[in-house]
């Protein structure tokens, strides 16, 4: 009985071990497109379906890197960051399936030489952002964490962020280099933050902003003892231009009245 509880116990832990990798994942969904073009000998159906798939997943997991990178302040080209996978995009991709399935139709994603028409599905994968981050250290793009410089905490009061959303991205683009980041206060519209780093705050800031990419202005807006007060707006978008307007009539055409012939009423 004590021996196949030991057994028992063991088989336990193993499991737990193998589940171990798969709950540290740092997972995130991506939608993508996939296409393949189709040609006079190309093969339709569920091949071009396939394909169609496979072409999705490398799209969502070639965005995931280069976000990173971009993320990271990486001076690397998007062609350099999407070689550095190896080609092996199922081996980021944790989960997919095909959102919508829009089959055949006449080339307007795919441009290609002799492409007589196109396949195209629309994909959710779960990509893991761990693993693409770590391949990308491995090849040299992003900083690796142990060959980094000295790190430092640094407090920001994010003020202005409203959302949860606008919050995880912002975390995520402060965590990027690999860096910890930890909230310690959520009030209305206001995020207090430490992330770890090694950069200087000027730098993180930059870096953020680019990540916020046009959507969002960062302003500082000075400091409270040792925390960075940082002000996070939306862009609001352009108002449509007003019409100009219409000419006016003489005024000395109308004091003096109308001249015969004009058109003006008889009296």
């Amino acid at each position: 009985m004590g021996a196949l509880r030991g057994a028992l116990a063991l088989g336990v832990l193993a499991a737990a071990l193998a589940l171990a990798p798969a709950a540290r994942a740092e997972l995130v969904k991506v939608e993508a497109i996939g296409s393949v073009p189709l040609g006079a000998a190309s093969a339709g159906g569920a091949t071009a379906r396939q394909d169609a798939l496979e072409a999705g997943i490398r799209e969502a997991v070639e965005r995931t890197a280069v976000g990173l990178a971009e993320q990271a302040g990486a001076t690397a080209s998007p062609d350099a960051v999407r070689a550095a996978l190896g080609g092996q995009w199922k081996r980021y991709a944790v989960r997919y399936r095909i959102l919508e399935d829009r089959g055949e139709r006449a080339p307007l994603l795919e441009t290609s030489p002799g492409a007589q028409s196109e396949y195209v599905v629309a994909v959710e994968v779960e990509v893991d952002q761990g693993r693409v981050r770590s391949q990308l250290a491995s090849a040299g793009i992003l900083a690796v964490a142990g060959s980094r410089g000295p790190s430092h905490s640094v407090r920001l009061a994010l003020e202005g962020v409203d959302s949860y959303p606008l919050w995880l991205r912002i975390r995520s683009a402060l965590a990027a280099r690999g860096g910890a980041v930890r909230p310690l206060e959520f009030a209305r519209a206001r995020v207090l933050a430490e992330v770890e780093t090694d950069e200087a705050p000027g730098a993180v800031m930059d870096r953020l902003g680019r990540a916020l990419g046009e959507d969002y202005v960062l302003s500082p807006l000075g400091s409270d003892g040792d925390v960075l007060r940082v002000g996070v707006a939306r862009v609001a978008p352009e108002a449509p231009a007003e019409p100009p307007l219409a000419p006016l009539g003489d005024p000395g055409a109308e004091a003096a009245g109308a001249a015969p012939g004009d058109g003006a009423p008889p009296r």
